[in-house]
């Protein structure tokens, strides 16, 4: 943005944004004049786009219609921001390379921990070692440089830390649990079983290669909002019984 500003360029600035949304930044010798996101325009959509960390960008140079130049919005103001976005960033990439990294927190050192306010703690009790900070993204209702500005400050504070990576099932120990489960769902639900455990997995976003553990209980779960009561019931008796080697 900066370059585009200070040599006084005209054109479109397009942001794509990994997150199911893109903007739009229409500058005219060099001033921003117009900001359009999905869903917003004007101050509202630059303030938002201002916070998104997952981006590409693209600028097509040459004057632009179709717009209605906005005056609320402040040049200075928005690069400004991204400045101090940008040093933020910095120290983000150096701790959170990934965006689907999963961290866990350690509850006791949370709670001796200084200089953490309120929204850390938030974001803390988000990260249960399952979710990954994508996941943490959608359900946090913060931005995604927010989100990750508070889980760079917890990681610093020594309070989270990435969780162990889940090791996959040994192929026997995994093909004996997938076979013996569709067993036991054909004679609940007759042969749509084993289309059960697909639907289950593709909710799941995992194959049945990459089973952990650790995955069963929401496997398990999974398939259970596909049956009734009386089957979910049966399901949950069967997998009480069930123990893995």
């Amino acid at each position: 943005m900066k370059p585009l500003v200070f040599n006084g360029k005209s054109g479109v600035l397009h942001v794509e944004y990994k997150y199911d949304d893109q903007a739009r930044l229409y500058l005219k010798e060099g001033l921003v004049e117009q900001v359009e996101t999905g869903r917003l325009q004007g101050q509202k959509a630059a303030y938002t786009c201002m916070r998104w960390v997952s981006i590409s960008t693209d600028f097509q140079e040459g004057e632009q219609d179709g717009y209605t130049p906005d005056p609320a919005i402040d040049t200075n103001a928005i690069l400004s921001y991204l400045e101090k976005a940008a040093k933020n960033i910095e120290v983000i990439n150096k701790y959170i390379p990934d965006p689907d990294a999963v961290f866990r927190v350690d509850s006791g050192r949370l709670h001796r921990a200084k200089k953490l306010n309120a929204e850390d703690f938030k974001i803390a009790l988000l990260l249960d070692g399952k979710r990954s900070l994508s996941e943490v993204l959608a359900i946090s209702g913060k931005s995604e440089l927010a989100v990750l500005t508070h889980a760079c400050k917890l990681i610093l504070a020594g309070v989270a830390r990435p969780a162990p990576a889940k090791k996959s099932m040994p192929e026997k120990e995994r093909n004996d649990f997938l076979h013996a489960l569709q067993d036991k769902l054909t004679e609940l639900v007759g042969p749509a079983g084993s289309l059960l455990i697909e639907d289950a997995f593709s909710a799941m976003g995992i194959d049945a290669e990459s089973l952990a553990r650790e995955d069963i209980p929401q496997l398990l779960q999974e398939i259970g909002t596909l049956l009734d009561a009386e089957e979910r019931e049966a399901l949950a008796g069967w997998s009480d019984e069930y123990h893995l080697n």
